[in-house]
């Protein structure tokens, strides 16, 4: 029998027309043992209204909170989901008709890895999210997991044993960064990561710059997981290759980080 996979959606129920393009995504999906986990954090009775249209499609797990923040609406997810296999996703993706199959068919296949990373593609563009590496690879150091962004991870469900640091993410103390944390918590646990460059959700690819919150937020991965000689070797690389001089807010975050932890 087939894997059940939790579709973990946090809205702050704004994007009625991009829930809904998801939604239909879900619907199309060759693939039917799916639920659909939806923790609003706002806006409750607009995104209640959109889940009521497609509950006879789609089992919906809806679940409402008054607290913003993105992996603390995360984690509500993970308490409440029952899959075996959890996929997050965001309120303005979209997937792949056949993206749950294959994930399925993955993990079905390859029982040793805990966690698949895949590929996010822009159809609007018709280009790439990012730059992705061409081959398939089991990730093995945490540096290599920095530029992951969330829709690309699917994970194994309880079996991984691990929260967001609420910390982290959107409507948090450090603006950004919380999937990353979550691989690297994962990779130092003994957790198995694998990478196939294989397109399974669509985005809008958007123009992106660090601002000030998010150095800080960077500053302050960076003091949890890698120190002093880490940070400065890439703070001097971005100011020698990218030409970006980041030190300012980049320390900010990580002595205050440290101070704190």
């Amino acid at each position: 029998m087939s894997k059940k996979i939790s579709v973990l959606i946090p809205t702050l129920g704004m994007r009625e027309i991009e829930l809904k393009r998801l939604f239909e995504s879900l619907m199309n999906q060759k693939y039917d043992n799916l639920e659909v986990v939806v923790v609003v954090q706002d806006n409750h009775d607009a995104a209640k209204r959109i889940c009521d249209l497609y509950s006879n499609e789609l089992d919906i797990i809806f679940v409402q909170t008054n607290k913003k923040g993105l992996s603390q609406a995360r984690n509500l997810g993970l308490i409440n989901s029952t899959g075996e296999i959890i996929l997050l996703s965001d309120d303005d993706c979209w997937y792949e008709n056949n993206a749950m199959k294959y994930i399925s068919d993955f993990f079905a296949a390859n029982s040793e890895i805990d966690i698949l990373l895949t590929q996010i593609y822009d159809p609007i563009t018709k280009s790439p999210y990012k730059e992705y590496p061409k081959e398939a690879a089991v990730l093995k150091k945490a540096m290599e997991l920095l530029s992951k962004s969330s829709v690309e991870i699917a994970f194994k469900g309880k079996e991984i044993n691990l929260k967001f640091d609420e910390a982290f993410g959107l409507g948090a103390k450090y603006t950004a960064g919380e999937e990353n944390d979550f691989l690297i918590c994962a990779l130092k646990k003994g957790k198995k990561i694998q990478y196939k460059p294989v397109v399974t959700v669509f985005h809008e690819k958007k123009i992106y710059k660090e601002d000030n919150k998010q150095l800080i937020a960077k500053g302050a991965l960076y003091a949890k997981h890698f120190g002093f000689f880490i940070s400065n070797a890439v703070l001097l690389r971005d100011l020698i290759i990218k030409h970006q001089n980041n030190y300012r807010w980049f320390w900010n975050g990580y002595f205050e980080y440290k101070r704190q932890n």
